[in-house]
């Protein structure tokens, strides 16, 4: 597709999408492919939207690593002034209320 990348990684099964300012990313989120991740996150932070959109509803697991980097991403939009939009499951929701990210970002649960 035009104005897409795409990363796969076998190390923890995720796929990493980026299009038009949604980073959209399913399997299970080991530290196996958290470069591939960090690489989408920047990708997503390139396009010239204000808003980013994370989706996460493919995601079943996520680890600590995920979320470290996810905090990363959501400061350098913010210093960048960007805002993400992350959206996520009921079943990993519960980890965003844990961390406090819903004052740094908008949190949808679907």
């Amino acid at each position: 597709m035009p104005g897409s990348e795409q990363w796969e990684t076998d190390a923890g099964g995720g796929l990493f999408h980026v299009e038009k300012g949604v980073l959209r990313a399913n399997g299970d989120m080991y530290w196996e492919c958290l470069e591939e991740f960090d690489a989408a996150c920047r990708k997503a932070l390139e396009t010239r939207r204000s808003r980013i959109e994370i989706d996460l509803t493919g995601v079943n697991f996520i680890s600590s690593s995920f979320l470290g980097c996810l905090a990363g991403t959501v400061r350098e939009a913010s210093r960048l002034g960007k805002r993400i939009t992350l959206r996520v499951t009921l079943d990993v929701s519960w980890l965003f209320d844990i961390m406090g990210a819903r004052e740094n970002m908008d949190v949808e649960v679907t």
